[in-house]
């Protein structure tokens, strides 16, 4: 009897686990739309960047169903060939 209820509660956890995982995942914004992962590698931070700045702050990309990952590259002589 009280092997059952451990398997029980072990069970309900798990489930509670997958179920949180599956949320986590599967990022979405307001609007239910889910969010596309995207990369943006500025050379360097300056002000000529403010307006994207802004947008990532504000949301408006989360809107359109982009979540942003912004990194900065510190700039190079002579960019890489795609």
């Amino acid at each position: 009897m009280k092997k059952k209820v451990i398997v029980i509660i072990v069970i309900i956890i798990l489930a509670m686990v997958f179920s949180m995982v599956g949320v986590i995942v599967n990022q979405k914004n307001k609007d239910g739309v889910e969010l596309k992962n995207i990369k943006v590698n500025e050379v360097t931070r300056s002000v000529f960047y403010a307006p994207q700045y802004v947008a990532i702050n504000k949301g408006y990309f989360k809107e359109k169903g982009m979540n942003i990952e912004l990194t900065t590259g510190q700039g190079a002589e002579t960019p890489l060939p795609c």
